[in-house]
């Protein structure tokens, strides 16, 4: 990528570093993510992006420098804002916050037997990981946390992302936006969308707490139409209280959607997860996706 593509172009004038920092901006914000959903009425969303007063209170938090430009420390010491901008058409229609930190990251290197021993040897590198907040004109707020290797659970980062960026805004302004709706349709609609969506998990819970989980028997497979899809269906019917808990599915690759993307809906009730990087057009169109089947 570097050495055949980015290079030449820039060596050739074909482009810009702006216009190449902007490409590496993007790339770092979409996928490889956990995301949390809030919201809050139009019109608080509308006073929190207005661009004077959030420009004020950069000044107050003594983060002027972010104003009209962001800050290029590619491995800031602590967790910092390093980005406030607007997507704007007629309006501005949402304000996005970048935070980013270093974390360790545990890579392996190489494998080798000896004595009869299998040995793997890691290292540890220190990796930029950044986190973003995204409040739109309507009142939807993503909070996006990059990706751990080795947890599902992100309640110390949520809170901690939370109270770096309070200072621009309160989360007491919000509240969590459940996914439950969403699940509900896609699962009752997979034959239906067997086209746009591919499930390979599913689970349901009724009221105390049992269980009933569907699996394919590979990433290739689907459970549209199949006796185990029926299994969960039987438990939804059965239940009035049960609901779709868990749901491992793939949004396949169309003339919309570039490549097809992996999502995770399970852990928190507002939360979904996209286990590997995207371009910023394929997130967009999965995050619409989510947000049409959760009406």
């Amino acid at each position: 990528m570097r050495e055949k593509r980015l290079i030449p172009y820039l060596n050739d004038s074909q482009i810009s570093l702006v216009e190449l920092v902007k490409l590496l901006s993007s790339a770092e914000e979409s996928g490889d993510q956990h995301i949390f959903l809030f919201h809050c009425s139009a019109k608080d969303a509308e006073a929190i992006i207005e661009r004077k007063a959030a420009e004020g209170r950069l000044r107050a938090g003594r983060m002027e420098h972010l104003i009209g430009g962001s800050d290029m420390n590619r491995m800031p010491e602590t967790p910092t804002i390093v980005e406030v901008r607007w997507e704007a058409a007629a309006v501005d229609l949402s304000m996005v916050i970048k935070v980013a930190e270093v974390r360790t990251k545990r890579v392996l290197e190489r494998e080798r037997s000896l004595h009869g021993k299998f040995i793997k040897i890691y290292s540890d590198k220190q990796v930029r990981a950044v986190n973003v907040a995204r409040l739109h004109r309507s009142g939807i707020l993503e909070l996006r946390i990059q990706s751990h290797d080795n947890t599902n659970k992100y309640d110390g980062d949520l809170n901690r992302f939370i109270r770096l960026i309070n200072p621009l805004f309160s989360i007491a302004h919000f509240a969590e936006t459940s996914l439950s709706t969403a699940k509900d349709k896609m699962w009752a609609r997979r034959d239906e969308l067997r086209d746009l969506i591919r499930y390979t998990d599913a689970s349901v819970v009724d009221e105390k707490g049992n269980r009933v989980r569907a699996a394919t028997g590979s990433d290739t497979s689907t459970l549209s139409d199949s006796a185990a899809g029926k299994s969960v269906d039987y438990m939804l019917r059965e239940d009035a209280n049960a609901y779709c808990s868990d749901s491992n599915i793939w949004f396949l690759k169309s003339d919309k959607l570039s490549n097809q993307v992996h999502v995770l809906l399970n852990g928190a009730s507002n939360e979904f997860a996209i286990p590997r990087k995207c371009s910023a057009a394929d997130y967009e169109y999965v995050f619409n996706q989510i947000r049409h089947f959760n009406r």
